[in-house]
């Protein structure tokens, strides 16, 4: 699949990369990539797998139990999944090199770019903080309670907890904060590992990658959506496969998009 370097003027004189337009199709590229990425290292990425498939276990577990932070948890566990893959793009990258894939050098260039990495962090916990109040908002609307049960949640999944002007709502500010997450981020944390970028740099070049290539970046989270909701239905043992192969076609995703 075709691709080619863009070279503007926002990106001359700057730390910005520049973007590359890719073809609709180049995220089914990706995952093809990824795929033979964790072929050459399966033990390595399955030990990330279960590794964020026991995140969500333990997910489902403390939402069962304080069911007024269920928002806070599955939010918490949205966001930490970026960073969970890190280790993964690390791997990505020293499997490209040639390198060796060391879960110790991994680590090692995780904490290096730890300043950066914590300030994304940062940006992306202001997201989740809003979102996580705004939810608790639109509940206390709902059910006239800061706290509501599991009872009051499960009523929301089966479509009888909302009207239907809360839920659009609540359904709308969803979209867009995770919208918003997507943009920022799709290239963001790769950058920031394989260059030590800013994080003000590594967001601009990733909302700049997914105007550029608006088509295929919707393409590539309709298919994060589509294997994450595959790992939801098998109550995640998939994501013990899925989520490395993400990881390593996001690490595709930003090899190919940024120059």
């Amino acid at each position: 699949m075709g691709a080619h370097a863009i070279h503007d003027h926002q990106s001359q004189g700057s730390d910005l990369p520049a973007i590359r337009k890719v073809e609709l199709a180049e995220p089914l590229d990706w995952i093809g990539q990824g795929a033979k990425t964790f072929a050459r290292h399966p033990a390595h990425s399955l030990l990330y797998g279960v590794v964020f498939a026991l995140a969500c276990w333990l997910t489902v577990l403390l939402t069962w139990s304080l069911p007024w932070f269920t928002v806070a948890f599955l939010t918490g566990l949205m966001l930490a999944g970026p960073f969970l893959a890190a280790g993964l793009y690390v791997a990505a990258r020293q499997s490209g090199s040639d390198s060796a894939v060391s879960i110790r050098e991994s680590l090692g260039l995780i904490w290096e770019r730890r300043t950066n990495l914590s300030l994304f962090a940062l940006f992306l916990g202001l997201i989740a903080a809003a979102w996580v109040r705004l939810s608790a908002l639109l509940f206390a609307v709902q059910f006239s309670a800061f706290a509501p049960s599991i009872q009051s949640y499960q009523s929301v999944l089966g479509g009888t907890g909302f009207d239907p002007v809360v839920t659009a709502f609540f359904i709308g500010i969803g979209f867009i904060l995770a919208a918003a997450v997507f943009v920022t981020s799709a290239m963001a944390i790769p950058l920031i590992l394989d260059r030590d970028a800013g994080p003000i740099t590594a967001i601009q070049a990733s909302v700049r990658a997914f105007t550029r290539n608006w088509p295929a970046m919707i393409l590539w989270a309709a298919i994060i959506v589509a294997f994450s909701g595959i790992g939801i239905l098998t109550f995640f043992v998939g994501m013990i496969v899925i989520f490395p192969l993400l990881g390593y076609a996001t690490w595709e995703s930003y090899k190919r998009v940024l120059d």
